[in-house]
């Protein structure tokens, strides 16, 4: 099979994305393991040919689908925190910052629930996810660090990766298991955990 090759003009990447597009469709319908590329490329209406110019494989294919899926989670938690970084670290900012992480698993729970089963006996697909965990808990260390002198906290590495866990638990509970109580009251209790565990000097 010849080198995989990037989009550049207009119609090619409208090409690629009709590939990925129909594959989010018939995993969510289907699952992972139940689609496969002539599926796919029929659902995206394209030639078989077309989806090897792009893609190795069905692997490489979910793995880039991965990679721009957890792009996209990390934005949606991030971004906002990004543009306008909070004056202090109260109840409220940490309220709003689970807030957008409950919410970011809104964008493709189905794909997300999947993609994450498999990082379990999938190397390739756990390293994407370690590599997404890493830059999360960096962010939220960096954060951390920014108000060391008036946080109650004294090792932030580890704070970060506990708070990380926790709210990612929790809404990996929420989103895919099932609960028996609100999502506002599991929002507000994390919060309220959460600063205690930090709350300011």
């Amino acid at each position: 099979m010849g080198k995989v090759r990037q989009p550049q003009q207009d119609r090619s990447i409208k090409t690629r994305a009709a590939i990925m597009d129909a594959a989010f469709a018939l995993f969510a319908e289907k699952g992972i393991h139940g689609t496969n590329s002539k599926e796919i490329v029929k659902k995206a209406g394209v030639s078989i040919g077309s989806f090897y110019a792009y893609f190795k494989n069905k692997k490489t294919l979910l793995l880039e689908m991965l990679e721009d899926y957890l792009d996209r989670h990390y934005t949606a938690i991030w971004e906002e925190v990004s543009a306008a970084p909070p004056a202090q670290w109260g109840e409220d900012e940490v309220r709003s910052l689970v807030r957008h992480v409950f919410k970011a698993y809104d964008i493709s729970p189905e794909f997300h629930r999947q993609t994450h089963a498999l990082r379990y006996s999938d190397p390739d697909i756990n390293e994407v996810y370690e590599r997404d965990r890493e830059r999360q808990v960096a962010q939220l260390e960096s954060l951390i660090i920014a108000f060391k002198d008036v946080l109650n906290i004294k090792d932030a590495r580890a704070s970060a990766l506990i708070i990380h866990n926790s709210v990612e638990n929790a809404a990996h509970t929420a989103k895919f298991i099932g609960h028996r109580i609100e999502e506002e009251r599991l929002i507000n209790a994390l919060t309220n955990m959460i600063y205690e565990f930090i709350k300011p000097r």
